[in-house]
């Protein structure tokens, strides 16, 4: 009887899950395949949509916290400032390279992007790269 009671239990569970939603991006590490660390202090999460027009490149710049992006429209080229590239499109998920400066490009009209920064108060979650000369939060 146990046993019956946890099949169902388990049964139940992931029913319930699958019917609000589907996981899109499940990862240990960053699109370059480093691996993420949270930050120490206040946690803060903020949540922003990107609109990068066909041909827009932005500036190098990196990113200090855990930084998971999906791709509403279009596509979008990512390129560190070490010269790897990884393209995304219209439904890709990411987790961003973390203290690694890079810059995107959009590519074959818009690209729009839903950002979510995992940060800590206090802490900016995208430096340019140009301010931050010692380079305090990003890598070199």
């Amino acid at each position: 009887m146990k046993i019956r009671a946890i099949v169902a239990l388990f049964f139940l569970c992931g029913f319930s899950f699958s019917a609000y939603g589907e996981t899109v991006l499940r990862t240990l590490t960053t699109w370059e395949g480093d691996k993420i660390v949270y930050p120490q202090g206040e946690p803060e999460i903020t949540s922003v949509i990107l609109k990068i027009k066909e041909g827009e490149v932005t500036q190098f710049h990196c990113h200090p916290v855990p930084t998971l992006g999906y791709i509403l429209k279009g596509s979008l080229e990512v390129e560190t400032k070490a010269g790897n590239k990884m393209r995304f499109n219209q439904g890709d998920s990411l987790v961003e390279v973390m203290k690694t400066v890079h810059r995107g490009t959009a590519i074959g009209g818009t690209a729009e992007a839903v950002v979510f920064y995992v940060g800590e108060k206090l802490m900016p979650n995208t430096v340019l790269a140009d301010s931050d000369p010692e380079l305090i939060y990003c890598d070199p």
